[in-house]
């Protein structure tokens, strides 16, 4: 009772406006300065960094912050009410840090998913920033922390990448002056200087020495009767089928980043595009090595390729091995080819034929995310999304204009910057383009045209123009 009497009387007086000195929470008289309910706090811990009233804290307890209670605290409340802030503050902080390790660890380990089945040991270290798989084909026995923790700074060790150091170049051929990289390149060169010639006896190709003849017939010519265990490929020797085997089904870990690969040909794709290429003329990057050197070669000079890989049958050039590779097989039978069942035209892979007959079947795969329109192909749905995006990639080099394609960059150069080239056999007129040139020379064999001409050309020059402009539209095809 004492009690109760003790809590009414000062909240009566302050209710009567008989004293303001009262603190909000405990009802006693504050003798010392109080602490206002508006006064600002700053906080400062591991968890929380924030200024704030004591009005604002009383919102985050669930407590009432009527304006006409009292506005004063004492300062032992203060204290406490500041405290139970912080304690509800650090039950949020700590709640979400478990969450957060919970849910990194769940993510490693559904990695372990994607391990190979020749891997044995798994070692999972976990770190502040990231955690870090590390993985082996051989079998260890379970291993306390310190122990594991010295395997782990093993693997780490031998994993160690190093810079190669660049060497002067003293690998110079004495015959023609030529540089090499390496002594091993060197030494396939000096075989061109060689008057000695390998002819393989199934086909016209002639090799610079017994090795590469004898791999071109075990690759080519040799019986394939030995299949791989662990795939459908059939191989002529069994040095052929290791080759393939520590190629493709061997795993491979990459030692810059320590993914995992399911073999050496995955892995050197990835090494790859660890070193991006910047084309100088161009701006373009290149993720891999080889689409990057190809375009050095051919950027800043279209149309002026200089063939590098000849036929040995027709002496038909070609600016990259892979043109000539498929020439070889499509006409002159050196290879399994396909053949399109519209117009016979010969492909040797799937993925070509694929393409082309799209041309024919006029089938749209291709999808636009913007607006649904569908195209045949790949590069019209690119073409088609830069109308949206407002990107114009080629720029000329003449002017400060640039285009949505090469093919309107090479019309606007021919018709701005270099001029017509194109003359028609019966009037002399220049044209532009080779399109604008066959549209005009039909209109010199109309009756019904104006530019009729009977007499300008012989019957022999119409058939021989309208079979080439005839060819020009199954090529556009």
């Amino acid at each position: 009772m004492e009690i109760q009497e003790d809590i009414l009387l000062p909240a009566i007086k302050f209710i009567t406006c008989n004293t303001d000195n009262i603190c909000r929470l405990c009802f006693d008289s504050i003798d010392q300065e109080p602490v206002l309910m508006e006064d600002i706090i700053n906080l400062q811990k591991p968890y929380i960094e924030e200024s704030i009233t004591l009005t604002d804290i009383f919102l985050a307890l669930d407590i009432s912050t009527e304006p006409y209670l009292p506005q004063l605290l004492c300062v032992n409340c203060a204290n406490m009410t500041i405290n139970s802030y912080l304690f509800k503050k650090l039950c949020q902080y700590s709640n979400e840090k478990w969450v957060e390790a919970i849910n990194k660890f769940s993510d490693n380990l559904k990695q372990f998913d994607s391990i190979g089945s020749n891997i044995e040991t798994v070692f999972l270290m976990i770190n502040r920033k990231e955690n870090l798989i590390l993985t082996s084909r051989k079998q260890y026995p379970l291993k306390d922390k310190k122990a594991a923790l010295a395997k782990i700074k093993t693997i780490l060790k031998s994993r160690t990448t190093y810079k190669k150091v660049k060497q002067k170049n003293s690998n110079i051929c004495d015959e023609c002056g030529e540089q090499f990289s390496s002594n091993c390149n060197l030494i396939k060169h000096m075989h061109i200087h060689s008057k000695t010639r390998y002819n393989c006896p199934e086909c016209p190709k002639i090799f610079a020495s017994q090795v590469q003849l004898t791999e071109h017939a075990e690759r080519l010519h040799y019986p394939k009767k030995i299949q791989c265990a662990k795939c459908a490929k059939m191989f002529g020797t069994e040095r052929m089928l290791n080759y393939h085997d520590k190629l493709h089904h061997v795993a491979a870990v990459c030692k810059l980043c320590l993914l995992q690969f399911p073999s050496k040909k995955l892995l050197r794709a990835h090494i790859d595009t660890h070193e991006a290429q910047k084309c100088v003329h161009c701006n373009k990057t290149f993720k891999n090595k080889y689409t990057y050197k190809f375009h050095l070669e051919i950027c800043g000079h279209e149309g002026t390729k200089t063939p590098n890989f000849y036929c040995d049958i027709c002496n038909k050039g070609y600016v990259r091995k892979n043109g000539l590779r498929t020439h070889l097989k499509t006409e002159h039978g050196f290879g399994s080819v396909l053949s399109c069942n519209w117009c016979g035209k010969k492909y040797d892979a799937i993925s070509r034929l694929r393409n082309h007959i799209v041309k024919h079947t006029r089938e749209r795969n291709f999808h636009c995310d913007q607006c649904g329109n569908k195209f045949v192909t790949h590069a019209a749905l690119v073409y088609h999304i830069r109308l949206h995006t407002g990107e114009k990639p080629f720029k000329c080099k003449h002017c400060n204009e640039s285009f949505l394609s090469a093919s309107r960059r090479m019309e606007h150069m021919k018709r701005k910057h270099l001029g017509p080239t194109k003359q028609c056999p019966v009037c002399n007129v220049m044209f532009v383009t080779g399109h604008q040139l066959r549209k005009h020379v039909v209109r010199h064999y109309d009756p019904k045209s104006k530019l009729y001409v009977p007499e300008a050309v012989n019957t022999v020059s119409i058939e021989n123009s309208q079979t080439k402009y005839d060819e020009r539209l199954c090529n556009d095809i």
